[in-house]
């Protein structure tokens, strides 16, 4: 607990620009003095800004029912004892229904997350370890439900939507094997050529994966698509991966293939041999 006069409710406030101007100027002078209220401030302020580098997706059409009801649990757990934590809560509720098609319902998952992680990490007493172990947790849900979405999104009819899934992987440094198999699955069966390109364009950021070089690998056979069966050649290229030199070759065999992509590959072949 701090040893202060001062709550968690008002540092938050000077976070989002929430206090008077008065009272504003009277906490960063005690800030200024503090120690208790420093620690905490800071470790607000890690959390804060780690949000604020997450990009914002737009729910499905169902995430609504499903948020509702986290929130409704999350305000009935916490009411005892927290009661700022309370009216929080119930401020989001009422911004939910003013608000038909709230695309904000991510923001508002991680600002959840963050404030109560920091709420309960500061409270316990943890030391500036614990926080930089609170935000690496934090980090870890975000990027968790940022591959999920990604996951589901895949499944939509509309490409452009596709794509924006596929677009979840942009500042991602790993991805488990289910999301690394669902965009291989993307990469050899989706019907639009640009959902293809970009996957192709994203899976190369993880092929520090074994499986996930042996997928594009895999993958060469499955390309009839003339800008696939070249940007494919140029990524084993780029890559260095001689094992694709077998693939590459069966290409050629193809009797449609278009002349100039044959062309291509024959020097990617060359430049790999």
């Amino acid at each position: 607990m701090m040893n202060c006069a001062y709550d968690k409710e008002k540092l938050t406030g000077l976070l989002t620009g929430d206090l008077e101007e008065g009272e504003r100027v009277q906490l960063q002078k005690h800030l200024e003095t503090c120690p208790d209220c420093q620690k905490e401030y800071a470790g607000l302020k890690k959390i804060w800004h780690l949000m604020g580098e997450v990009s914002v997706p737009e729910p499905s059409a169902g995430m609504q029912t499903g948020f509702q009801a986290i929130l409704h649990n999350y305000s009935r757990e916490t009411a005892a004892g927290i009661g700022w934590w309370r009216r929080l809560g119930s401020g989001l509720q009422r911004r939910w229904h003013l608000q038909p098609r709230l695309p904000l319902a991510f923001s508002i998952f991680l600002l959840l997350a963050g404030l109560g992680a920091g709420y309960f990490l500061t409270r316990s007493g943890t030391t500036e370890t614990g926080t930089e172990s609170q935000v690496r947790q934090l980090t870890t849900q975000v990027r968790e439900m940022k591959q999920e979405m990604m996951v589901s999104g895949l499944a939509d009819p509309s490409a452009s939507e596709r794509i924006k899934a596929v677009s979840y992987t942009d500042g991602v440094s790993k991805v488990d094997r289910q999301v690394a198999d669902a965009l291989l699955t993307t990469l050899n069966n989706d019907p639009n050529v640009n959902v293809r390109l970009v996957t192709l364009e994203a899976l190369v950021k993880f092929v520090q994966e074994p499986y996930v070089r042996e997928g594009l690998i895999q993958s060469i056979a499955q390309q009839d698509s003339p800008l696939m069966q070249s940007a494919i050649a140029d990524v084993m290229v780029k890559l260095m991966e001689k094992r694709s030199v077998r693939s590459l070759q069966e290409l050629l065999q193809k009797k449609d293939i278009n002349e100039m992509v044959r062309q291509k590959i024959e020097q990617s072949i060359h430049r790999l041999i």
